[in-house]
């Protein structure tokens, strides 16, 4: 058995989180396959703040708090990629679920699993990846978990126009909410190709779809398109990616990485 605490604290638009946190597992693992099985408790605070863009509105409510969640987890993993560092053929899937309460009343049952898939394939020097991620949180109770256990999207790891954590329910092809989601849909298509020496140009697209209710996969889709740079070194590569808004330019992000998201 092994344990773990912590507390993070962090910013969504319009609310931030504070957590902490405790889990206890025990794990199987092979060469190619990892198997977690866990018991988790969060201490998680919602407060109000002030971080929107000029000229936006908070028009949503979100509901602010103290949440106290238990939850029992899986986390099963299979790594069939060449190299976890910089893999060049391969795939890799990831399935997590949670099954747990909440402290409101009737100790409400959420559900909450994230499925994720990745395939590498190189051809003639040129790398082609696609990572694909589907997420279902099914509330019994409406309201009664904290905004942040919600979807959100953003960053290098699913939509690279916008911040970390930065997009909410998708309203439209320019347009989201502040408020978390219950159906996640992700798709990440990119190709490397070498430049010079170990230095990689990529160029790629992210497709996101977040909608508000529960295995509801018929929604908007925000799309973006970018460049990026990747710069190979012993830890895996070093990344920097450009991102824009397929239907409104003005909507761009850039990001940072070190390591591999494929």
């Amino acid at each position: 058995m092994v344990s773990k605490g912590g507390y993070s604290s962090l910013e969504f638009d319009g609310f931030g989180e504070d957590k902490a946190f405790i889990n206890g597992y025990i794990e199987y693992e092979t060469s190619k396959m990892k198997l977690r099985l866990g018991m988790a408790t969060e201490n998680i605070v919602i407060r109000a703040v002030d971080n929107l863009s000029e000229g936006e509105d908070l028009t949503q409510a979100v509901n602010e708090g103290t949440f106290i969640l238990l939850y029992p987890y899986v986390d099963f993993v299979y790594d069939a990629r060449d190299s976890k560092l910089n893999p060049k053929n391969g795939y890799y899937v990831r399935l997590y679920s949670e099954l747990g309460l909440s402290q409101e009343e009737d100790a409400s049952v959420y559900h909450k699993t994230l499925l994720e898939g990745r395939f590498i394939y190189t051809l003639n020097h040129f790398t082609l990846s696609s990572v694909a991620k589907v997420g279902i949180l099914d509330a019994k109770v409406a309201h009664s978990l904290p905004e942040s256990k919600y979807f959100f999207a953003g960053g290098s790891y699913s939509n690279r126009a916008y911040g970390y954590n930065e997009l909410g329910v998708i309203l439209s092809p320019t347009e989201d909410s502040i408020n978390g989601a219950s159906s996640l849909l992700n798709l990440s298509l990119e190709v490397n190709y070498p430049v010079w020496d170990d230095i990689y140009g990529a160029v790629f697209t992210d497709n996101t779809m977040l909608n508000e209710d529960a295995y509801d996969f018929n929604g908007e889709v925000l799309s973006t398109v970018g460049l990026g740079v990747r710069y190979i070194t012993p830890i895996g590569p070093f990344k920097l990616d450009v991102g824009v808004n397929v239907h409104d330019y003005r909507e761009y992000g850039i990001s940072f990485q070190i390591g591999q998201s494929f």
